[in-house]
């Protein structure tokens, strides 16, 4: 039954679909410079390799071994996605920064970096930021930092441990791309993923814009292509800003421009868990809004080690990202958010109530999972999934049917209670 999912997945998986999304005038261009990138053929635009150790948290800055710069920055520089069909080297392209900041990843990192460097989009700047991991991920990292790749520039630095927001805000003050994503050391991008993002972004035209790829989640059960891991439709623009109030609907792995973060600022460094979904409100505040690609780009790897299987921490940050941004925002906001924002305090977080509802729901005890979906439906009435839940959970048999279902998926994704989910 899966064999129609995992065909679609292949497809975008493979080099077709970013040339797909391209404007016509650029198709035969981008089809030749994706081949010679594949092949090692192409002129090397921004090669070079730079590492070096930061013993501080103190500023540093890099030094590129090719001076060139992109011409252009900032959401100009879509405007080159076209003027690369005209012919010219892969410079010629906006230079991508891709910021990978890796603590103890040595399992994963590799992974990582090599979907960075399978991506057609031709001209990249890959910065990875080490946060202090006692293994050897920042041995590994180097090899690939050494190696003499066309259009792959590498930066590779070394911090003390900060956390991951200390290690982002680093890879931020030494990127010189005109666009930057962020790749976490256990995720990887499908090879097409940056070209769809540009292009996705130039189709957008001018505007405040945030392009999210569609993505999956790996578990121990395997790939399910039916479940993507963003199973709501992204909000309408104009709904955004109280959507984003209940629950997160941004991703790291966005395409951002220059100017993005000289408008919003970077990362909450007090921040240890939940530090994205109050960037993301930050943002929306701050009048940016989020797209997102119909086709999966991204794979996200959901394991027991990674910072969203603690499920406690998450809610405490979740309310901590409220109050930080009612304080920020409190003169901006109309009584109507603020007064949700307060229910939603009082209320607790939405996604831990629905964690205690699918453990009710696995031991039996399905009044109290009632009680948990009615608290979360309440809070989180944007979401479609748990509006459905909702209404299923009042007609007569309902509970039993959802106890079903959450077994079912449990079975598929080799359910482990350390997962946190």
């Amino acid at each position: 039954m899966v064999r129609r999912p995992v065909a679609r997945l292949a497809v975008i998986a493979g080099a077709s679909v970013p040339v797909a999304g391209l404007p016509r005038a650029m198709l035969p261009r981008a089809r030749a410079i994706a081949v010679q990138v594949v092949r090692g053929t192409h002129e090397k635009s921004r090669g070079g390799i730079e590492t070096m150790t930061q013993e501080s948290s103190s500023e540093a800055v890099a030094t590129s071994t090719d001076t060139k710069r992109a011409e252009q920055r900032g959401d100009a520089a879509s405007a080159q996605v076209g003027k690369a069909g005209q012919g010219g080297s892969a410079s010629e392209f906006p230079l991508v920064s891709v910021v990978v900041p890796v603590y103890n990843a040595r399992a994963s990192v590799g992974e990582t970096i090599s979907s960075l460097l399978r991506q057609t989009w031709p001209n990249l700047e890959i910065i990875v930021v080490d946060d202090g991991s006692p293994d050897n991920s920042l041995d590994l990292v180097r090899v690939y930092a050494e190696m003499d790749i066309p259009g792959r520039k590498f930066v590779v630095v070394s911090q003390p441990n900060g956390g991951v927001a200390s290690a982002r805000n680093h890879g931020l003050r030494l990127y010189t791309g005109d666009w930057v994503v962020f790749l976490d050391s256990d995720d990887a991008y499908l090879p097409g993923a940056i070209t769809h993002l540009m292009a996705e972004r130039e189709k957008l035209g001018e505007g405040n814009w945030l392009v999210v790829p569609q993505s999956v989640e790996v578990t121990g059960g395997g790939l399910d292509t039916t479940r993507p891991m963003y199973r709501e439709p992204m909000p309408a623009p104009h709904d955004q800003r109280n959507v984003i109030l209940q629950y997160n609907f941004g991703a790291f792995t966005a395409l951002f421009p220059r100017r993005f973060f000289e408008e919003v600022g970077v990362f909450d460094e007090t921040m240890a868990y939940v530090e994205d979904w109050e960037f993301w409100i930050r943002a929306v505040y701050s009048g940016w809004r989020f797209h997102r690609t119909q086709e999966v780009l991204c794979m996200v790897w959901w394991t027991a080690g990674s910072m969203m299987s603690n499920r406690e921490a998450m809610d405490a940050g979740e309310d901590e990202a409220l109050r930080r941004n009612l304080e920020r925002f409190r003169d901006e906001m109309t009584p109507a958010e603020i007064a949700f924002v307060e229910r939603r305090l009082e209320v607790g977080s939405p996604q831990g109530l629905l964690k205690q509802m699918a453990a009710n729901l696995r031991s039996g005890h399905l009044d109290e999972a009632k009680r948990q979906l009615d608290a979360a439906a309440e809070v989180m009435p944007a979401q479609k999934r748990v509006a459905v839940k909702h209404k299923i959970s009042k007609v007569p048999g309902g509970m039993k049917w959802l106890q079903k279902r959450q077994a079912k998926i449990d079975g598929f994704v080799d359910y482990d209670p350390s997962l946190g989910r």
